[in-house]
């Protein structure tokens, strides 16, 4: 598919979020593809053409998770810390997902401009199915901001 086509193909998508209240618009992403892009209190919403649907990617950022902390080295001990137990608890739910929201994480990092957890979750849903991407996004950022309080739970442990 052309950038055009994939353009004009995603623009149907632009018109249903906008309908539903998210404030969607056309991007042309980091990867050099279009995509709906949207941001919420919730999180941040990309829909792309996927192999054979709508590509769906929910992610947000947890910013300043130990910024309670006075001690400067303390917290450097503390982000390193979080960051050794994001990969061993990203390779766990991949070998053996726990819930549903976990069999849908794509990726799980820390992210050292925000000094905090960032999450992604993605599903990709039937074209056909374009109609219900509010209902699948609210859902999908609900699960997100669930999962994202689990895991900076476990980090503050």
């Amino acid at each position: 598919m052309s950038l055009r086509d994939s353009r004009v193909a995603l623009e149907p998508i632009v018109q249903v979020l906008r309908a539903a209240g998210f404030w969607a618009y056309p991007l042309y992403g980091e990867d050099s593809r279009w995509l709906v892009a949207c941001e919420t209190e919730s999180g941040r919403v990309d829909v792309r053409i996927g192999s054979d649907g709508y590509l769906v990617e929910v992610w947000d950022v947890s910013p300043g998770l130990f910024f309670d902390e006075e001690d400067e080295r303390r917290r450097s001990v503390r982000e390193r810390l979080a960051r050794m137990t994001l990969v061993r608890l990203a390779e766990t739910i991949r070998s053996a997902p726990l819930t549903p929201d976990e069999e849908l994480l794509s990726h799980l990092w820390w992210d050292e401009q925000e000094h905090g957890v960032g999450v992604r979750l993605s599903t990709e849903i039937p074209f056909s199915a374009g109609p219900m991407l509010p209902e699948v996004v609210s859902s999908l950022l609900e699960r997100l901001q669930e999962l994202l309080t689990r895991i900076e739970e476990r980090l503050l442990d």
